[in-house]
């Protein structure tokens, strides 16, 4: 799918759901008079701000600006009252044709504004409070327990975060919660999945940088921090993206190998996204083979962690010999009903899974994109337990069924 398509496909479903709502908000208000002008003015308002902010960008940039955030704070109102809307006639044609209530259409004047106004109140509350709960995120923590085949070493305590989304409607307020709550954790390493950057421009600032920057510098875990890109760094600009993570002393690896504190390879895979211009992902296995290749005999005792953005095609990770492989992207659908989507069309969306010896992490991501809201779960910072103990390793399965059921228990 290329990204031409994929963005006219949004743009076509933004268009016909706010055709359908501005045609029944005008019906539901007829015989209002200037409330029914005023109403639909400002819902085109608000509707017309999202693709307006990219039509004007190159021309006027504060008032894109302006217009961005209006639009990206109305995308989560749109897609409640849209829900909500379409619940409301389909009640009103079960009450037409079934009668479920004494006084059933056309409903009088009253009936039809006071709908309205609780269409209204209802979506703007659901988006509160999925703003609320988008703004502080939680710890996950759970163990891995590693077979005996790797030898016995204290246990590593990797941090991943992902889907941080910084641009113009992330504040700093909610970074800076971010990475306390990451240091509060003490991790040995700490491990970002892409998708850090959603708009370079933002960043162009020289006082928001700083501050941004300052923030993400601020972690110094003993095995360093690492990163991979997300398809939103390349949206952004892969260049200006990495150009700041490495000014953050955040190292990059795009199909790249490292081997931190000799504690397990890490292999950062370039987001899918590349092959979109032209150019291919090397192979799992073959960045593999030159980390082997390159580092001796060692590594065949040394546990391999793939850091992959998407968690697509995750037999490649099990196919390759990986013990770990750590993905976000999905945000766990972010708001309701994005997690059926994204459920439909992932292997696994979120949480701990398993396919052979290969253990994964999918996480929800500690951002939004859009609207800075969430209904479909809680933003986390997801800290794991690598354990490498022969004298354990016949609880492997234990461990990782417990920590999986554990996490499911909160959702």
């Amino acid at each position: 799918m290329t990204s031409a398509f994929f963005f006219g496909t949004v743009i076509t479903i933004y268009l016909l759901i706010n055709a359908y709502m501005l045609a029944r908000l005008s019906s539901m208000l007829k015989g209002a008079g200037f409330l029914r002008l005023l109403a639909c003015a400002v819902f085109c308002l608000f509707a017309a701000s999202f693709p307006a902010s990219r039509a004007v960008s190159g021309i006027f940039p504060a008032a894109a600006d302006f217009l961005f955030i209006l639009g990206s704070l109305y995308l989560a109102p749109m897609i409640h009252g849209f829900l909500l809307t379409v619940a409301a006639d389909l009640l009103r044609l079960l009450n037409y044709h079934v009668a479920l209530t004494s006084n059933p259409p056309p409903y009088s004047q009253n009936r039809r504004e006071n709908t309205v106004a609780v269409i209204l109140l209802f979506s703007l509350a659901l988006s509160f409070a999925g703003g609320v709960n988008a703004s502080f995120p939680v710890a996950r923590e759970i163990g891995i327990q590693l077979g005996g085949e790797y030898g016995y070493r204290p246990p590593v305590r990797i941090a991943l975060v992902s889907d941080l989304h910084l641009g113009k409607i992330r504040s700093l307020a909610r970074l800076e919660r971010i990475t306390n709550l990451i240091k509060s954790k003490n991790p040995d390493i700490v491990l970002i999945a892409g998708d850090t950057v959603d708009d370079a421009a933002w960043l162009r600032s020289s006082a928001r940088r700083n501050e941004t920057a300052a923030l993400m510098s601020s972690l110094r875990p003993r095995l360093g921090v690492w990163a991979v890109p997300g398809n939103h760094d390349y949206y952004a600009g892969i260049e200006e993206s990495n150009g700041f993570l490495r000014s953050c002393g955040i190292r990059v690896l795009m199909d790249e190998w490292a081997v931190p504190g000799g504690e397990f390879i890490l292999i950062g895979r370039d987001d899918r996204t590349v092959m979109r211009s032209g150019r291919e992902r090397a192979a799992l296995g073959a960045i593999i083979a030159r980390a082997k290749l390159a580092t001796g005999e060692e590594p065949a005792r040394l546990p391999i962690v793939v850091l992959d953005h998407q968690p697509v095609r995750l037999e490649e990770a099990q196919d390759a010999g990986a013990a770990l492989q750590l993905s976000g992207h999905t945000h766990k659908g972010q708001i309701f009903p994005a997690n059926l989507v994204v459920s439909a069309i992932f292997e696994k969306y979120y949480g701990p899974y398993r396919k052979g010896e290969t253990y994964y992490y999918i996480t929800s991501g500690a951002g939004t994109w859009g609207p800075p809201v969430r209904t479909t779960g809680r933003p986390e910072v997801v800290f794991i337990d690598l354990e490498r103990d022969p004298r354990l390793a016949r609880l492997r399965h234990h461990c990782f069924t417990l920590a999986s059921l554990a996490v499911l228990s909160v959702l």
